[in-house]
This record gives C-alpha cells, structure tokens and sequence, in this order.
C-alpha cells in the first residue's frame, strides 16, 4: 500500500469514516425536522444540503475532539488507538483537515436564508467546545444533547425561517435521546473515567445510571406521544414509536450488568431507535 493511500485512510479514520453510527445519530432527527418543517416531501436540494452538512459536521466534531482529548485518549482503553495518539497524523495535518471541513459546511449553509446561517454559527461553536465540557461539567451528555439537536432547530429555520413550538419539542426529545444512549456509551469508559480527571453522567449518577437512562428515554416517548396526539397522528406512527421502544429496553436489559460490551452495543442499536423514529414521522406526512 502506497504512502498516499495509507494517509487517505488515517485522515478518514481521523474523521470516523470507518464508524459511520455518529452520523446516523445526528442525521435521523435531522431528516425528521425535515419532513415535520415541510409536512411534505422536503426539497431535494435540501435533503442534499443536511444530509452532507452533517456528514462534515460530525466529522469535525470528532477531529476537534480528538485535538482537544489527545492527552485523555491515550489513558482509554477505547480511544489509545485513535490517529492523534497514535501520531499516524499530526496535529497540523488534523487542524487543516478540520477547517477544510468547516469551510465546506459553511458553504452549504450560505445557500440557506439569514436565520439558518447565524444558528448554524452556534452550531459549529457547540460542536467545537463540547470537548471540553468534560472537564467540568458533571452531565457532559447535557450539553452534547443541546449540539447534537441543533440540525433540527436549522432544519425548521431553514423551511420556516423561524423556530416553532414543534421544533422545539423535538429538540427537547432529541436531548433527552442524546441523554439516555450517550449514558450507555460513558458506562462503557466508567472505569478509565473514574482514574482521570473528568466527567460523565455515568461518573455522577454511579449506580443509578441505568434508572437515569430509563427517565431520559421515558420522558423522550412522552414528548412524541404528545407530538402525535397533538397533530392527531394515526395509529402507524404510534407503532413505530412503540417499535423503536422495544429496541430501548433490549439495550436496557443488556447494559443494565454495567459490562462494557453489553453498554456498547446498547448505545450502537440506538441507529435503529433513530430510523423507526424517523418512520413514525414520516408516514404521517401527505
């Protein structure tokens, strides 16, 4: 393998293009606001537009976290082989490739009205200091809820030129989404957590984290059935609702013995949760 191919595939690893759950976590209720916003079938260009800026805003997400956690990854089980620790690319290569990715999501937005474009500044401000959060914010998950549910506040925005009451109870359902599948995912790094100087809402709530993770996903059915009922929903969405809720409790029951792998799997199954979820919104569209 040439020198050229092996650093095309660090920068994609770099990137997390070799774990594409991210972008389906962020792009399920992306699409969703989407539809909901146009109660139609969006535009093409914008389903183009969300869709490939929030490819490249997750990836620069992950690639100013891993900038920012270089010292904290090497230390974790899960994150010691990462690019940055691994010196395979270095930090300038790491820095340009992240603006390289800014820049282009910017350019998709500026094909969007005024109100997207300034939201969309405190997106990507978001996505760029949530890294930090860890280091003194005891509930972490809290603020990446707030940015992973930003795609939905610009999707209303960008259809409606406003945010509406209906935007903003999916971004609280979202939140609470973000809450309960990222606990099953800080359960997985506990152990390194707890030797190193930061937080997670594993490390706060101890062994009332799986009680947090149900309230979290509990609340979250609560404010869909409201959506539903409020919008007089048919019977279709409440079983996709009710589907994707199985799929909660399955990981519930295999994370719930606190082992890693169990925890795991529990936050990567949430990919389905987000479809089935997008599925119930989605045939209630004419």
């Amino acid at each position: 393998m040439n020198l050229n191919k092996i650093f095309l595939i660090n920068l994609l690893r770099l990137a997390r293009f070799d774990k594409p759950i991210g972008i389906f976590l962020l792009l399920w209720p992306t699409l969703t606001a989407l539809w909901v916003a146009s109660n139609q079938l969006p535009d093409i260009k914008l389903i183009v537009i969300f869709t490939v800026g929030t490819i490249l805003m997750r990836s620069a997400g992950c690639i100013a976290n891993d900038l920012a956690d270089q010292s904290i990854d090497k230390s974790v089980k899960r994150t010691k082989n990462r690019q940055l620790v691994l010196k395979n690319i270095t930090n300038q290569t790491a820095f340009i490739f992240l603006l390289s990715l800014l820049v282009l999501s910017f350019f998709l937005v500026l094909q969007l009205n005024m109100y997207t474009i300034y939201l969309s500044i405190l997106a990507c401000i978001s996505a760029l200091i949530y890294p930090f959060f860890k280091r003194f914010f005891i509930i972490p998950q809290l603020f990446l809820g707030i940015t992973f549910s930003f795609g939905i506040l610009l999707a209303f925005a960008a259809i409606q030129n406003t945010v509406t009451f209906e935007a903003w109870l999916l971004f609280i359902a979202n939140l609470l989404w973000v809450l309960g599948y990222d606990s099953h995912y800080a359960l997985v790094d506990l152990e390194d957590d707890k030797k190193l100087n930061i937080y997670s809402s594993a490390k706060t709530f101890g062994k009332f984290s799986p009680i947090f993770i149900i309230i979290s996903f509990i609340s979250m059915y609560l404010i869909y059935f409201y959506f539903g009922y409020k919008n007089e929903y048919s019977k279709l969405f409440y079983f996709f609702l009710i589907l994707s809720s199985f799929i909660n409790l399955y990981g519930l029951h295999i994370g719930l013995k606190n082992s890693r792998e169990g925890n795991f799997k529990a936050f990567k199954i949430n990919n389905y949760v987000g479809l089935l979820i997008f599925l119930s919104f989605f045939t209630q569209i004419k």
